[in-house]
């Protein structure tokens, strides 16, 4: 059924899916130990980075995991009302070869979802798995929460972006976890103004994060195309 959800011009957002069970996967649990989250960073960016840079090594590790997670989610649960189990111990990850995620594999079936218009129960799967993995992340990383918040919002606005492009069908519940600046509960929404637009000098909109993902502070890295410091003021971290 996962392939079926992803038919026709939905058909790159399944990209991320791991749907051949032949191919090896790592259990999430497993990936967020911390002698694993050592091998992999020492893998895929060697020693003169690791453990010297970690935190930028952890942003940028998260970049990954919500590039994976973020958009066949999203879109299931907007174009057809279904999810899948979120648990951190119900996902699993392929790693390329040179260590860093490369595919998703949910270990439950898709099942009927909420399609309440309030994006915090809507998505309130996807949301208690990041608040997982980044409470994790950021202390392993020594990494604000804010960073690896920022990476998956970024990662967010960029799928409704893209889903707009090839469907009518609404975004006002995925648009409402980036746009209301508190929780039901009164608490911060983390996610709240994750990306921004302005008017730039040639009066072309110029796309914004509000938070620095630390990649300027690794030269081979370098600063990503969105950063806020272009702004001419400090990264808000």
């Amino acid at each position: 059924m996962s392939r079926a959800l992803f038919e026709g011009p939905l058909a790159d957002v399944a990209k991320t899916l791991v749907l051949d069970q032949a191919r090896p996967v790592v259990p999430l649990v497993e990936l967020l130990r911390e002698q694993t989250l050592d091998r992999l960073l020492l893998q895929v960016y060697g020693a003169e980075l690791m453990p010297e840079q970690q935190p930028v090594l952890v942003s940028q590790w998260m970049k990954y995991y919500a590039m994976q997670l973020i958009a066949p989610v999203t879109v299931a649960s907007l174009v057809h009302g279904v999810s899948w189990p979120l648990a951190v111990d119900q996902v699993s990850f392929a790693l390329h070869e040179r260590g860093f995620l490369d595919g998703v594999r949910f270990e439950g079936a898709p099942f009927e979802a909420s399609n309440s218009d309030d994006p915090f129960e809507r998505f309130a799967p996807l949301l208690d798995n990041l608040q997982q993995v980044i409470e994790r992340l950021s202390t392993y990383g020594n990494v604000a929460p804010g960073v690896l918040w920022g990476n998956a919002g970024d990662y967010l606005e960029t799928c409704l972006r893209e889903l707009a492009a090839v469907s009518d069908v609404s975004l006002a519940p995925g648009y409402g976890l980036l746009r209301e600046r508190l929780r039901p509960d009164g608490q911060r929404n983390p996610l709240f103004n994750a990306v921004t637009y302005r008017e730039g000098k040639d009066g072309q909109s110029v796309r914004q994060r509000r938070s620095c993902c630390l990649s300027h502070r690794v030269e081979w890295v370098g600063r990503c195309e969105h950063c806020p410091l272009h702004r001419g003021v400090g990264p808000r971290e």
